[in-house]
């Protein structure tokens, strides 16, 4: 015995003939004592069928009204147990009917149609539960669609620099060219950014998947900005481009993994320097958010990020310059790296920007205070 309404409807029986049973036992029992009582207070003398007074059994015709008293309770009895069979079958299909549309959509989307969704037609709680499995199977699609859309981009940025090397290296076997320090450069540049994109893949699949390793300690924040500041200097003076460092005074030390922290802010600096133009500047700024918080900011001089790319930013492979050319930017997941990185650390990225005047990315770390109060 499986099904839900074949369970139902034996219990609503189940109770309809419990109710019925003691409602007839009772009004039967009450009923008797009722007619002794009766009985037992009438006055001395001859009755019909028998001696009255106390102590006297009822006669026949008071026996025969009781006897056809008690047929008509248990036809009643009857009659009340089955309508309710016939309202237990209706309410039992009416209750687990929401249950069989939920069934049916949930197989379909195991069979991979994450379209199928169940239609909301109560507000109790088979229509909460209909509209969270509705949201499960949008959430499901939307994860599905970015899968998909995650291993085309993935095919289309692997597949670039592949071809590249392979087509020079066909070249160089069959003699069409020969294999200069140029060509060679070229081919070298290729694998070094295959070999990015796969890191940057590596790192992300960890990071989303929960199984990044992080080792955290207290850390200072200036430290882990000035060394990173180190590190593409030469390349921002070579592009004209200023870098300033404005932290707030009295920075509380941070609890973070630097190794991971300076890998974020390598990739911001990286983006920001991308797209400010020779002359322009960058600036890093250091605050407290509150005591157990410290916000880093990257702020540009660039042309800014439009509206309608800006929720868009860290997702995979997103370029909100849709002419850039592969050939002068990332891998393309810097900034999904990015965000994946900071909220391991239990933080938030977030990114503010005008056309025209710059963008700013803002991210949050915790403190070493917030690592003692957990």
């Amino acid at each position: 015995m499986r099904r839900l309404s074949v369970k139902l409807t034996i219990l609503f029986i189940a109770i309809a003939l419990a109710a019925v049973g003691v409602v007839g036992f009772w009004v039967n029992f009450a009923v008797h004592t009722e007619f002794s009582s009766y009985y037992q207070q009438l006055p001395m003398g001859p009755g019909p069928g028998g001696i009255v007074g106390p102590g006297r059994m009822m006669g026949v015709l008071e026996q025969a009204f009781f006897n056809a008293f008690r047929n008509s309770l248990w036809l009643a009895a009857l009659v009340a147990v089955l309508v309710a069979v016939i309202l237990a079958l209706v309410f039992s299909r009416f209750f687990t009917s929401p249950i069989k549309h939920l069934t049916t959509s949930a197989k379909s989307i195991a069979g991979g149609d994450l379209s199928k969704r169940v239609s909301l037609k109560s507000k109790d709680e088979v229509g909460e539960l209909s509209l969270a499995f509705n949201s499960m199977a949008e959430q499901l699609e939307k994860k599905e669609l970015n899968r998909r859309q995650l291993l085309a981009d993935i095919a289309h940025e692997l597949r670039t620099p592949l071809s590249i090397v392979q087509g020079n290296l066909e070249a160089w076997l069959d003699g069409v060219i020969a294999p200069t320090p140029a060509h060679i450069a070229t081919a070298y540049d290729e694998v070094i950014l295959l070999s990015r994109l796969i890191n940057d893949l590596r790192d992300l699949s960890l990071a989303e998947a929960g199984h990044l390793k992080l080792s955290q300690s207290a850390n200072s924040v200036d430290k882990i900005v000035n060394n990173e500041i180190s590190s593409i200097e030469t390349r921002a003076q070579e592009k004209q481009v200023s870098i300033f460092y404005e932290p707030r005074p009295n920075l509380p030390s941070v609890f973070v993994d630097s190794d991971r922290i300076r890998q974020v802010l390598h990739n911001l600096l990286e983006n920001a320097l991308r797209y400010t133009p020779a002359g322009g500047t960058l600036k890093i700024g250091a605050d407290i958010a509150s005591p157990e918080w410290v916000t880093i900011s990257v702020s540009d001089s660039g042309s800014g990020i439009s509206p309608e790319d800006l929720p868009n930013m860290f997702n995979h492979f997103y370029k909100a310059d849709k002419s850039r050319q592969r050939g002068h930017g990332g891998s393309g997941l810097g900034l999904a790296i990015v965000k994946q990185l900071v909220e391991a650390h239990g933080g938030k990225v977030w990114v503010e920007s005008v056309v025209g005047k710059g963008s700013t990315f803002h991210f949050t770390l915790p403190t070493t205070k917030s690592h003692s109060l957990s």
